[in-house]
């Protein structure tokens, strides 16, 4: 559905915030490095200087470290334009984030159609769009993300919210166009991210599964059959590898305690999962789970820039997963959809991860999906309750 005038000015206002953003850093950068690559607002280090040295090895036609497909095309990119140019790779993901606002609105406008909106349908469309877009702004780390520095993440964030957008397509309507342009579109996200690939295939047959097993089995059967299910693959399954990431849950555990050993340090969550038993695991997880998810808590604040984050992003989050978990009787299966994609895939960096920086950039997926629901959740909900003009009575 087309968007009205208004959400079309305000879209192009967003895009011109984030180009004018991503312009500013490669000054910045300049400025403080000379190459224009990245702009540290906190720390010292970044992938994106990783990114720029393996490009520029394939610009070069020499051997590269592959770590994912993004060096490949940025490198082939320069290639193309027959210069070494940051800016051109700033403004190549300046491509990809006008391309994630496209198919945020295209996943809003889709929960719109399968959802009974009744007679204000036109203010609740206008709002939700507004709202999303609005969350563009608001939604700090992702901006500080895509725009200081030249990483892959906008390209992940993309394909993800493109994946669940043409998923939708195809299972609800059963449309099997989309079906087609969904492999590709997967297949990509696998080599920008396994990871991510992983969790959206996971995701998808996690939401059919239970699709099928609700018919059946009540909320309280499928959470015990769940919980033993992934007792047996913890107790009898650790060192079995997992298709895509080709990876073993013991690597996954060790790779996580690693990080907490090399990494020690006011960031991290301090976080052990691999316990001597499944139940230690399991209390550990869920409070990885919530670190990663709505993190930093409380007690993980140990600096002004945690603290910072604790307000602007983990208490906003709370406050949001509460007002869903509130309207949950109005949760479409669409919505069902986009939340378990979230879920899952914070589920997946909750085993790996257990640095509270890095769960900033880690989680925008997941938070991304959270909030286009929630735009169209409360949206609805400030149209069922705002007030009516009431006429005053005139007498005479």
């Amino acid at each position: 559905m087309k968007l009205d005038t208004e959400v079309g000015v305000v879209k192009y206002l967003v895009l011109f915030y984030y180009l004018l953003a991503t312009t500013v850093f490669y000054a910045l950068a300049i400025y403080a490095t000379g190459n224009g690559v990245s702009y540290h607002l906190f720390g010292e280090g970044d992938d994106g200087v990783f990114y720029w040295e393996q490009a520029m090895n394939v610009f070069y036609d020499l051997s590269w470290i592959r770590t994912s497909i993004y060096p490949w095309v940025i490198g082939k990119l320069m290639q193309l334009i027959g210069t070494e140019s940051v800016f051109a790779i700033r403004l190549f993901n300046f491509v990809g984030m006008a391309l994630l606002i496209h198919f945020a609105l295209k996943l809003v406008s889709i929960q719109l159609a399968t959802t009974e909106l009744g007679e204000k349908e036109e203010r609740i469309r206008h709002y939700a769009h507004l709202y999303a877009l609005f969350c563009f702004i608001a939604y700090i780390s992702l901006f500080i993300n895509i725009t200081t520095s030249i990483y892959r993440d906008v390209w992940i964030y993309m394909l993800y919210i493109a994946a669940t957008y043409l998923a939708i397509r195809w299972l609800f309507e059963k449309n099997w166009t989309y079906f087609l342009l969904l492999i590709p579109t997967v297949w990509l996200l696998g080599e920008f991210r396994t990871y991510a690939l992983l969790s959206f295939v996971m995701a998808t047959v996690l939401w059919l599964t239970l699709q099928a097993v609700r018919k059946v089995a009540g909320p309280f059967v499928i959470l015990t059959l769940a919980l033993v299910i992934f007792g047996v693959i913890y107790t009898f399954f650790m060192d079995v590898q997992v298709p895509i990431v080709d990876k073993t849950l013991r690597s996954a555990l060790q790779y996580r305690s690693d990080g907490i050993g090399f990494l020690a340090g006011g960031s991290q969550m301090g976080i052990r999962l691999d316990a001597s038993n499944y139940f230690g695991f399991l209390f550990n997880y869920v409070h990885s789970y919530l670190g990663n998810l709505v993190g930093p808590l409380p007690w993980d604040v140990r600096g002004l820039t945690i603290l910072l984050v604790f307000f602007i992003e983990a208490l906003p989050m709370t406050f949001i997963l509460l007002f869903l978990w509130s309207r949950r009787a109005y949760v479409t299966k669409v919505q069902q959809f986009i939340l378990m994609q979230a879920f899952v895939w914070n589920g997946l960096i909750a085993i790996t991860n257990d640095n509270i920086g890095t769960a900033l950039r880690l989680r925008a997926i997941a938070y991304l999906l959270i909030l286009l629901v929630f735009v169209v959740a409360y949206s609805r909900h400030r149209a069922e309750h705002v007030k009516q003009t009431v006429p005053p009575v005139v007498t005479t």
